[in-house]
């Protein structure tokens, strides 16, 4: 790595990895670095999820600020605690994680949702993004995959698995060629 708290550019230069001072809302972390983003991680395997939350935890930007085991306990849990990240599984008792996912967008229109499946299924894919999820992270991804994806939808970027965004290009070429998505694009060229 580059350091604490930093990242290497393509120079090979650190730099931190969140610029010190206060957030847009004011709000300010420890020595005037940004505040850690806060998540609420919804499992219903208790050993994954309270591993998760251990990873978050184990971050010195990141605090886990509650937990479900059910996607209808997620949805309640979001509205109390405002997390800026919901970490949901797809398959979860009593409301799975694509309407506990549209339900939480719809309370709280600022909360990131990150889906973690072990699901690599491009129906499930496409329902979390109309559902409103900004990621979708493989529960087989190695532990940076999971860090970055939770960094990026914090910052309001769009994370998805390599494999699962190599499906999503493959879906849209296979459009292309059939003639369904001709023309869409045509506006961005010259």
């Amino acid at each position: 790595g580059a350091g604490a708290g930093g990242r290497r550019t393509a120079t090979g230069e650190g730099h931190p990895a969140h610029p010190p001072g206060p957030t847009p809302d004011g709000r300010s972390g420890p020595a005037g670095m940004p505040p850690r983003c806060r998540s609420l991680v919804a499992d219903d395997h208790t050993l994954i999820r309270r591993g998760i939350v251990s990873l978050l935890n184990a971050q010195p930007d990141m605090e886990v600020i509650d937990e479900a085991g059910t996607g209808r306990e997620a949805v309640v849990k979001a509205e109390a605690a405002s997390p800026d990240v919901v970490l949901l599984d797809v398959a979860m008792p009593d409301l799975n994680g694509l309407g506990a996912t549209r339900m939480i967008k719809a309370q709280s229109p600022g909360a990131q949702v990150l889906i973690l499946t072990m699901h690599d299924r491009e129906d499930y894919l496409f329902q979390a993004l109309r559902a409103g999820a900004s990621g979708y992270v493989l529960k087989g991804a190695d532990i940076e995959d999971l860090l970055t994806a939770v960094r990026s939808v914090a910052r309001g970027g769009v994370y998805l698995y390599p494999q699962v965004a190599k499906a999503l290009v493959g879906v849209y070429l296979r459009r292309v060629q059939s003639g369904e998505d001709v023309g869409g694009f045509d506006g961005l060229t010259d």
